[in-house]
């Protein structure tokens, strides 16, 4: 199934994100209480790897969503669960699904990958920080999944 992801900053520390994969799609809020993007990058980047369990927490005050990554060979399962309280450390089964779905692990890593590039062409280092708040725009993640993908890491 074929994956996409929309990244976008709707103001001083919120951002939404569209997650699509096949007829499926999620949309979810963030706030700047958390780094929402970077875990993004990192997860995705640790799917990538082979780590068989990746999460990355988006807060949405006062609730959270969670992003949960399966690698299941070339293919990874997405989870987008939602939880009524921030920094919930409650199991992924409290969670209310809102997406559930697999595709391919290649893919998914390359739409999370131009969803950054395209907030960091949207807004620019300075301009991320300054609508983000106190965080900056993860290069570094940015760079690092790029980097893993141009090696070919897990197909």
């Amino acid at each position: 199934m074929p994956a996409r992801i929309e990244y976008r900053l709707i103001g001083a520390g919120w951002a939404m994100c569209d997650v699509t994969v096949g007829d499926l799609q999620a949309t979810v809020a963030a706030s700047y209480l958390g780094d929402a993007l970077n875990e993004l990058l990192g997860a995705t980047l640790n799917a990538l790897k082979g780590t068989r369990y990746s999460v990355a927490r988006f807060c949405d005050e006062p609730g959270e969503y969670r992003f949960v990554l399966v690698p299941e060979g070339a293919f990874v399962r997405v989870q987008i669960l939602e939880f009524s309280e921030i920094w919930s450390d409650e199991p992924d089964d409290f969670g209310e699904v809102k997406l559930e779905a697999t595709c391919g692990l290649r893919e998914f890593a390359e739409a999370v990958l131009s969803a950054a590039r395209e907030v960091l062409n949207t807004h620019d280092l300075e301009g991320y920080k300054e609508n983000w708040r106190k965080h900056d725009f993860p290069l570094e993640a940015m760079n690092n999944l790029s980097r893993a993908l141009r090696g070919g890491t897990r197909h």
